[in-house]
């Protein structure tokens, strides 16, 4: 079964690179993946940092995908970026990641696979979270099946994707798969991270904020809920659009069951 995964990034060509190869490197069979890669038209670092490194991911048979956008849509409209992979994955599935994570558990595309022959006939979604990032109390990285990509058409209708997916599977009790993809989440500017791992508890520094889209570096309490669809600065037009894509994509799932 093949499986997809893709980065969108900008200008940050050796966190990619480093997060690329934790996958490649701690997954079992290469040959059934695809890792795909959006960045901006003008992001001649990272596309330059890709061509450099095909060759060298060839002795690990990984088929590395570069594509880019017609413009630069940045936060603002992140589910541009998802939805132009959404158009190129071949695999039973589209899975989602930063490149600020880092994979530690070897096989994991095998425990990917094993949750997905459980839902290969009807659209499902798939829901992680980082190893340092359990206090959220949700999962914090997400990606479809082809079942659900073919019913809506699209991977997200908004740019907070994790919450968009979330709240249309619990719109259309649908719950998520839950592989056992182990990740560390080191967020820019948000200061020293805590993970269990072996049973020992390890600390990683943060990553630094590069002025590119970090985060506070104070540490954030955790929120009563993670996401909400629509966010409270969504100017009216963009709630007015973010609602219509949902209840479209909605009203495609349940119409699938």
């Amino acid at each position: 079964m093949k499986i997809s995964i893709m980065w969108m990034t900008r200008k940050r060509s050796h966190e990619l690179i480093y997060s690329l190869s934790s996958f490649i490197l701690n997954a079992k069979n290469n040959n059934q993946i695809e890792y795909i890669i959006v960045t901006d038209p003008d992001d001649e670092e990272t596309v330059t940092a890709l061509e450099k490194i095909v060759t060298m991911s060839s002795v690990f048979n990984a088929e590395i995908i570069s594509c880019s956008t017609d413009k630069r849509y940045g936060y603002e409209e992140l589910e541009q970026y998802q939805n132009l992979a959404g158009k190129v994955f071949t695999g039973e599935c589209l899975m989602i990641m930063n490149d600020d994570v880092v994979c530690i558990n070897k096989n994991w595309d095998e425990e990917l696979r094993a949750e997905l022959k459980k839902s290969q006939d009807k659209p499902a979604w798939i829901g992680i979270c980082g190893a340092n990032e359990s206090w959220k109390g949700a999962t914090t990285f997400v990606g479809i099946n082809r079942k659900w990509y073919e019913t809506t058409g699209r991977v997200s209708g908004n740019r907070a994707t994790d919450g968009y997916l979330m709240d249309l599977g619990a719109a259309a009790n649908i719950k998520p798969l839950k592989p056992k993809l182990e990740i560390i989440h080191l967020q820019r500017g948000r200061g020293a991270v805590e993970f269990i791992k072996d049973g020992k508890i390890v600390t990683l520094p943060g990553l630094p904020d590069d002025g590119l889209g970090g985060y506070p570096t104070k540490k954030p309490k955790p929120p009563k809920y993670y996401h909400k669809v629509f966010e409270p600065n969504t100017s009216a037009t963009d709630f007015v659009e973010g609602k219509k894509r949902f209840d479209e994509d909605l009203e495609k799932l349940l119409g699938n069951m």
